[in-house]
């Protein structure tokens, strides 16, 4: 459609909009508005048994409907998105609270601390004692003098692997520091595969990328965070997200791109960052 086909685009409740785009976006409202509460009432009791039937009624829609609807609007299944909320929050203590792991387990709903322990360390990327020492070595440090823009945590016998290439789109012309990760999935979580970081708009290049199908995701946090503030997932609106606009296929010695990556302000919806992106594998070096 060219821009001589119309004078200007159509805007929702515009009566130049066609009734199928205004219907259609009303329904997507409806959905999000759906999806913002369950995600709510997650987050204010996550210590109770949640099953499948008990979020779709918080939505008001059938299980069946409510899985599909809440994986259209974030992405994420809505059993992993509720583990993803509980280890933020299980983070979020081990980082800013003296409460010890057991008790930190129950109160964001595990009955058992091996499996609890287990998905911490999967999810995080380290375990609960580990991101502790962590925060004591480097809380308080500025993010910026940890990882400094254009670093990898590439291990020193890694393969040479692919090459990631593309731009960085931030929402205002702001210096602050982007961290770039490749995960396996659309969440992030664990360890980066291979990661990178730059300083506001621009390119970047990620180097070391194993063999596979990776996710890449990117955060930028406020220029005066601190490396604890990033460590314990303190969720700010000011803290800009993003992610590729689709998977990146990576082969040796190849380079896979350019890619877009833009930034937005995260939203409630969004899933929460359970990693570091480049803190942990960075710090976590012995």
């Amino acid at each position: 459609m060219t821009a001589m086909a119309h004078d200007r685009a159509p805007v929702r409740g515009d009566r130049t909009e066609p009734a199928h785009r205004r219907g259609r976006s009303t329904v997507l409202q409806q959905h999000r508005d759906a999806v913002s509460r369950v995600i709510r009432a997650m987050r204010d009791r996550l210590d109770e048994p949640w099953t499948l039937s008990r979020l779709a009624q918080v939505a008001y829609l059938s299980p069946f409907h409510f899985s599909r609807v809440f994986r259209l609007v974030t992405g994420t299944p809505p059993g992993r998105f509720l583990s993803a909320l509980r280890m933020a929050e299980a983070r979020r203590l081990v980082v800013s609270s003296r409460m010890n792991v057991t008790d930190i387990c129950t109160t964001v709903g595990y009955s058992s601390l091996g499996t609890f322990t287990t998905q911490f360390t999967e999810q995080v990327g380290v375990g609960p004692g580990r991101l502790r020492r962590l925060d004591a070595a480097h809380g308080d440090r500025p993010l910026e003098h940890v990882v400094a823009a254009g670093t990898e945590p590439a291990e020193e016998d890694a393969p040479p692997g692919g090459v990631v290439t593309g731009t960085v789109h931030t929402p205002a012309e702001d210096a602050r520091l982007v961290l770039l990760g490749l995960f396996p999935t659309p969440l992030a979580q664990g360890l980066p595969v291979a990661c990178t970081s730059v300083t506001g708009d621009g390119p970047f290049a990620v180097t070391g990328v194993p063999e596979g199908t990776w996710h890449l995701l990117a955060c930028a946090h406020p220029e005066a965070v601190t490396v604890g503030e990033v460590l314990a997932g303190v969720r700010d609106p000011d803290v800009w997200v993003g992610v590729a606009d689709a998977p990146v296929v990576v082969r040796p010695g190849r380079t896979t791109g350019p890619l877009a990556v833009r930034l937005a302000p995260a939203r409630p919806i969004d899933p929460p960052i359970l990693t570091g992106l480049p803190v942990l594998p960075l710090a976590a070096r012995p």
